[in-house]
């Protein structure tokens, strides 16, 4: 009996150790590639842009687009993505406006707000999880991310939610097939 008390427990330990859950790694707020992206990377990852921003007033930056991706649950979720020719420029000239647009301190009126293109669409009506909506006008970009040579505003409920999403997109845009020129 004291044997097949020990061996079921052996099992059991055995077992639980080996269940492997998978960690999840958020990327680094700002990080380096090798690569100079397009929308066209973004476009083959399943981004459809629904509008494309004059840059006029947003220092360094050589394009930038408002739309979305669907989500592992094949919803849409909204995205903002500043390209700069480098990784450099979108550091040095995007942080300060990035900034300023996203997380609990997030600017989000004209009287404020250092880029004012199309504002309305970086705001949502504020909510919870459960559908709870209150109406309240919040930030729809809890954080950003700088990877290569564009900046992607990350939507989510906080910034740990926000930041798991866009580095759900840099892990799709790395792995896609790179082409040869």
């Amino acid at each position: 009996m004291l044997k097949k008390i020990l061996l079921v427990s052996i099992v059991i330990i055995t077992l639980t150790s080996c269940s492997s859950k998978v960690e999840f790694v958020p990327i680094e707020k700002i990080t380096e590639s090798d690569k100079n992206y397009s929308i066209e990377d973004f476009k083959q990852i399943g981004f459809k842009s629904s509008h494309e921003y004059s840059v006029e007033d947003l220092p360094g930056a050589v394009s930038a687009y408002f739309g979305f991706i669907k989500n592992s649950e094949k919803k849409p979720e909204d995205y903002e993505i500043r390209f700069y020719s480098t990784h450099s420029v979108a550091v040095q000239k995007g942080i300060k406006y990035a900034d300023n647009i996203t997380g609990e301190d997030a600017c989000i009126k004209k009287e404020c707000s250092l880029w004012t293109e199309d504002l309305n669409q970086r705001v949502h009506l504020e909510g919870g999880l459960h559908d709870t909506w209150n109406g309240t006008p919040d930030a729809k970009y809890q954080t950003y991310i700088i990877h290569g040579n564009f900046i992607l505003m990350c939507p989510g409920y906080n910034e740990d939610d926000a930041l798991h999403k866009c580095t759900v997109i840099v892990e799709k845009l790395d792995l896609k097939p790179v082409e040869q020129s």
